[in-house]
């Protein structure tokens, strides 16, 4: 490691960080936490390579899995947390699995680390399973506000992609669009008075992110047709004009919207699609997440032409870390120095400081090489890393810390 990016990797190592997204678990899912559970609760397990307890399973589990950039990374966390050297093999699995479940008898052990270890000031939560909640840590977290059971709330029956739906949550909402909508504005008021710092909406997992116009007429038709003879296109109507209405409850409650976008269901969620409800909604502070990945170039020409868009690399250094490294250095060169955040998208702490270590690998060398082609100086690239990791989601989501 050259001077330069040791000195940003240490710098990176002291700063308190202000973390944009993350889905950490309540603390009773860390009770009786071993290697097992920190490895089905990352994104690893997305891989669809499981394993059994036995050593031939666990061995070949490793060896498909070994290469994998999330792996990479929570592998490097836990040697540094539980202090062993070289890769987990199906050898030393008991041993690191009991020096987990030994660290975890703390019950407070899962909030040290991202309080001491990965120097979290605030943490933005999304907590979709209970959508608002700050898990008991209001000291740390800052909930968001999920709002995609709402895009389901016509039907009683049909769950989104996390297994919600708002009549489940909320009691039977309103079964006209006026009364809708009433409902959704008055419950993101309640949440924004509980402390709720964002609006997260996750649809591109569900449906396309491709928003079109729509008339109040058009989205009514789903409550006054029995659901199994609503088409989908009429289905569409209706989410595209809550959609857009969201869009105009943030911006009266002067709450950023948390977009995902890129890999969801990949049909049609790429940023691009975003474009009709970003321009239509110029008061909306659009914070698109996982710059679009695999479709990064969407998130520059957005970044170009609206000035309500914000990137967050959000997962993106764990995912590919080559791709963190060229999106990070066009976006310096694209965007503008407040625009542009950073989260952990992460379930435990183990993985949150993996994290973390990619983000800072992933800053350092991006920066140490503008500074080599002389593009900035070494203080600009400081400058630059607490906007990224501290000012600018300060300014957007916390203007009080």
């Amino acid at each position: 490691m050259n001077s330069t990016r040791t000195a940003l990797h240490d710098y990176i190592s002291e700063m308190p960080i202000i973390n944009t997204h993350s889905h950490h678990l309540s603390d009773r899912s860390f009770s009786g936490f071993s290697l097992d559970e920190v490895l089905h609760e990352s994104y690893i397990n997305w891989s669809k390579v499981d394993f059994s307890n036995t050593p031939e399973s666990r061995a070949s589990y490793l060896e498909k899995v070994r290469y994998n950039s999330y792996f990479v990374w929570l592998q490097k966390s836990l040697q540094k947390l539980y202090h062993f050297d070289g890769p987990i093999t199906e050898a030393n699995w008991d041993e690191i699995s009991s020096r987990i479940a030994e660290a975890h008898h703390n019950p407070h052990f899962h909030i040290d680390v991202l309080k001491q270890r990965c120097n979290y000031q605030a943490v933005i939560v999304d907590t979709y399973w209970a959508p608002g909640s700050d898990n008991g840590h209001p000291e740390l977290f800052h909930p968001t506000f999920r709002v995609d059971p709402f895009f389901y709330g016509y039907s009683k029956t049909r769950l989104d992609h996390d297994g919600n739906n708002a009549n489940l949550l909320y009691g039977e909402l309103p079964h006209d669009l006026d009364g809708y909508l009433s409902f959704l504005y008055d419950k993101i008021k309640e949440k924004k008075q509980a402390g709720c710092v964002a609006i997260k909406a996750a649809i591109a997992y569900d449906r396309g992110l491709d928003i079109a116009p729509a008339t109040a007429q058009q989205a009514s038709v789903v409550f006054s047709k029995p659901e199994a003879e609503l088409t989908e296109q009429e289905i569409k109507h209706f989410q595209d004009y809550l959609f857009l209405r969201v869009c105009e409850f943030a911006a009266e409650f002067s709450l950023p919207l948390q977009c995902h976008t890129g890999m969801g269901q990949l049909r049609n969620t790429r940023p691009a699609a975003l474009q009709y409800a970003i321009q239509e909604n110029p008061e909306t502070k659009f914070v698109l997440f996982h710059c679009g990945f695999p479709w990064t170039d969407d998130i520059n020409a957005l970044l170009h032409f609206f000035p309500n868009v914000y990137v967050d690399l959000c997962w993106l250094p764990i995912l590919s870390p080559t791709v963190a490294e060229r999106v990070v250095q066009e976006l310096v060169e694209i965007a503008t120095a407040d625009k542009i955040l950073w989260g952990c998208d992460t379930w435990t702490s183990e993985d949150s400081y993996g994290a973390f270590l990619a983000m800072r690998d992933v800053l350092s060398k991006a920066f140490s090489k503008k500074i080599e082609e002389k593009y900035f100086p070494l203080e600009d690239a400081k400058q630059l890393i607490r906007n990224i990791l501290q000012n600018n989601a300060r300014q957007l989501f916390f203007s009080s810390l």
